[in-house]
């Protein structure tokens, strides 16, 4: 089943690719011409295409897409499925967090206290005592 997509608008975190493929740069690297030309056989099957750079340091969801890309397999047959990204208002990771706390103080209270006191908690063990040396550094 074919998605019929005919305009499609691309994010990229990389200058290089992005401005190689925008026309403004040249791919130079022969081994990265066969993956230029490819590029450039799937970009006539569209009717409208930009590409656009966002750096990753300021685009985490780019980032965390590309990360995720990288962990499947494709060939040139398979079918891929397209899956739906929510957007979240707040941070996910805020209960975990709060899990994270003893008697109101953050799970990285102890390192501080270490830091600043050189204190182990009370009836820590010798390698909990380890643990927290190794944090602290």
């Amino acid at each position: 089943m074919a998605l019929e997509i005919k305009r499609l608008r691309v994010y990229g975190d990389s200058l290089v690719v992005i401005c190689q493929n925008q026309g403004k740069w040249k791919t130079k690297d022969e081994k990265l011409k066969p993956y230029q030309e490819h590029l450039e056989n799937l970009i006539k099957t569209f009717n409208e295409i930009t590409f656009e750079y966002l750096p990753r340091d300021n685009n985490r969801c780019a980032n965390a897409l590309a990360t995720l890309a990288s962990m499947v397999e494709c060939t040139p047959d398979a079918q891929v499925h397209p899956f739906l990204v929510e957007r979240r208002n707040g941070p996910e990771y805020e209960e975990s967090v709060k899990a994270l706390t003893t008697n109101g103080r953050s799970w990285s209270a102890p390192i501080t206290d270490f830091i600043r006191e050189r204190k182990y908690p009370l009836n820590s063990t010798a390698n909990e005592q380890k643990r927290l040396r190794k944090h602290a550094t």
